[in-house]
């Protein structure tokens, strides 16, 4: 019970950060609940590998301490995440209710972000938008926006697992034949398109193209750690191709300073700041680190939230470190979810949001759990049996 409120809550924040961020500490107190409980799950247990993983992590916020005198409270953050991704995995409870809740929270910021959209279509014009456009940055809650043609896109805080829970919807769809999950994955769909976030629709498209060849059998017998790999090199292999045909066209029109151009500045600020010799490159910055630059694009200084929210992880935990705690991941993955279709939702979740700042987060927090809650519900039989 405790669990399935503590999950409820958190998303509860999460997706009310407009206008309610006053409510973030909330979110940290249950995470943190959370993970105590999944770390006394784990103890029980006594998972050696995991077990290890811990140790390593431990070893290496002790090593950004005391060696690389990084922000003592960055560490505690950064180290806190880090455990929390793997200890919920650990978490029990099967509650279709707490599920039910979670994704009517999504349809929810779905209904708020198309009535902003269509406010600002009824209400604004293109050639004198600007001031709440810069009401909704200058406040934290995201960024409301035209190409010119009159469709605001509304990219605001809360929005990072709408997408996630339309494929969620799908898959609940697909196996009990409920309709009000037909309907919460239309909306959600409906919702992604107002967000007006690519990588969104990247993942999309990914998720259902699969689902599609799945159904007619060509990807029923998809088993094994082989083939997984190959899906999830297919994932990252997909934004990478078109951020590279986007990135030759919105340079030209818009230089560094668009989308494209910041993520790949990004990149770039990041992995220079880890290149300084081998062992860095190898072993990181350490946690908690940050960085001192300012380039034309953006001023980094003191910056812990970055569009490539991966490299940034991967800037502080280097290469090896990195590696490692990835195969946790997939080690935690292959014990608690491993239904292929579920699979297949995280890795379109990790597709659209490794380009986005929507990983390794709370938002990855809420993935794991629901993921994992639904393979219980699966082994359970608390689900009918349809066409998955």
């Amino acid at each position: 019970m405790i669990n399935s409120f503590l999950f409820v809550i958190i998303t509860f924040v999460v997706t009310r950060n407009l206008p309610f961020s006053i409510l973030a500490p909330i979110a940290n107190f249950c995470v943190l609940c959370l993970v105590i409980i999944g770390f006394l799950h784990w103890f029980k247990k006594r998972d050696k590998y995991i077990g290890l993983a811990f140790l390593l992590i431990t070893f290496l916020a002790s090593y950004s301490l005391f060696f690389l005198k990084n922000d003592p409270l960055l560490i505690m953050r950064f180290y806190i995440i880090l455990l929390s991704l793997l200890c919920v995995h650990f978490i029990q409870f099967n509650s279709l209710r707490a599920l039910n809740i979670v994704i009517g929270l999504h349809i929810l910021q779905g209904i708020i972000i198309i009535t902003i959209s269509l406010y600002l279509y009824a209400s604004w014009k293109v050639s004198n938008y600007l001031p709440i456009r810069h009401w909704f940055l200058n406040n934290g809650f995201g960024d409301v926006y035209t190409y010119g043609n009159g469709f605001f896109r509304v990219q605001i805080k809360g929005n990072a697992l709408i997408t996630f829970f339309a494929m969620v919807s799908n898959f609940l769809y697909l196996k009990t034949h409920q309709k009000k999950y037909r309907f919460s994955e239309a909306f959600l769909l409906v919702a992604t398109l107002f967000a007006g976030n690519f990588m969104y629709l990247i993942g999309c498209g990914f998720y259902y193209i699969c689902t599609f060849l799945m159904q007619t059998n060509y990807l029923s017998k998809v088993r094994g750690l082989k083939n997984i790999t190959l899906l999830f090199v297919s994932i990252l292999i997909i934004p990478i191709a078109v951020t590279s045909a986007v990135n030759v066209i919105e340079k030209k029109s818009t230089g560094e300073v668009s989308s494209i151009g910041t993520r790949i500045d990004q990149a770039e600020v990041l992995l220079s700041d880890m290149s300084d010799d081998v062992f860095t490159v190898l072993a990181g910055k350490g946690l908690g680190n940050t960085l001192n630059v300012t380039t034309s694009a953006r001023d980094y200084t003191g910056d812990i939230y970055f569009e490539l929210q991966g490299v940034y992880f991967l800037n502080q935990l280097g290469f090896i470190f990195l590696a490692l705690y990835i195969l946790a991941l997939f080690y935690l993955y292959s014990k608690f979810i491993y239904f292929n279709h579920l699979g297949l939702i995280y890795l379109s979740y990790v597709g659209y949001a490794i380009s986005n700042p929507y990983i390794l987060d709370t938002n990855h927090i809420i993935v794991i759990i629901t993921l994992c809650l639904l393979s219980r519900l699966i082994r359970a039989n608390m689900l009918v049996t349809g066409k998955v």
